[in-house]
């Protein structure tokens, strides 16, 4: 079965007076009436807070808004639109398309954990609050040339990363405990051999590539002590982690 495509937009909110949540807003229209298969549409926000007496509401307008607010479905052509707040939302919520606004890395966390959306469009509360999904993703952002993000400059950590996802079950939230020993491992016999890589980088490349975010932060916390070891592990001088380590480095130089 062929992997989904999932369009991705940034639409940062400079302004505050709302224009960016309307532009957002316009986006998923363009985009349903371009694809009938996103029916079933979501405005996700924090709170209800979040749509009484703000530029959202401005935005979306008072008919939309009520009907929102009293959990009914608001009409888009052959699609409708619904609210989710951070309380509702899941990771099996269903829906084809996903407007994030006031948005937040938790908020980010909890969409990439949905398999469901061909289409999300997220306008951050700050920029800055969805910077690890943004650099996992590299969205598109309206009239501005596209980010690549090269996730992982070490290349080394880069196969021991594409190892570790090969171990261990990307379908649990968090590590179990015999893939917690295998991160740990994985770690220290970079550690041992003194390879590192920023922390924030492995998250977002453990994201883009399949892992909960519960598992990307737990890889983290590992990559974190053992990268701040400060001296060389020394059980680490076995056979068998000099051979996976071997397949590290031709792997990284492969490419």
């Amino acid at each position: 079965m062929s992997k989904v495509t999932i369009k991705r937009v940034l639409i940062p909110d400079e302004t505050f007076e709302g224009s960016a949540i309307l532009k957002a807003l316009q986006e998923m229209l363009h985009e349903v009436l371009q694809d009938s298969a996103l029916r079933q549409c979501v405005l996700y926000i924090p709170t209800k807070g979040a749509l009484q007496g703000t530029t959202l509401e401005g935005a979306l307008g008072t008919k939309a808004s009520k009907a929102l607010l009293s959990n009914k479905r608001f009409p888009l052509e052959s699609s409708f639109l619904r609210l989710e707040t951070d309380a509702s939302f899941k990771g099996y919520t269903p829906c084809d398309a996903v407007v994030v606004i006031y948005a937040d890395q938790k908020m980010m966390d909890k969409v990439d954990s949905n398999p469901h959306p061909k289409l999300v469009i997220c306008v951050p509360r700050l920029l800055e609050a969805v910077d690890s999904w943004k650099r996992s993703w590299g969205p598109i952002t309206p009239n501005k040339p596209q980010e690549d993000f090269e996730l992982i400059g070490n290349k080394v950590v880069e196969a021991a990363l594409l190892s570790m996802t090969s171990r261990i079950n990307l379908g649990n939230q968090v590590l179990s405990s015999l893939d917690q020993e295998s991160v740990k491992d994985a770690f220290r016999i970079l550690r041992a051999h003194r390879q590192t890589e920023d922390p924030g980088n492995i998250r977002a490349w453990c994201i883009k590539h399949g892992w909960h975010a519960k598992a990307a932060d737990e890889a983290v916390k590992y990559a974190i002590k053992a990268f701040g070891l400060a001296s060389k592990p020394s059980q680490y001088g076995r056979h068998w982690a000099t051979d996976i380590y071997e397949q590290w480095v031709e792997g990284a130089a492969k490419g």
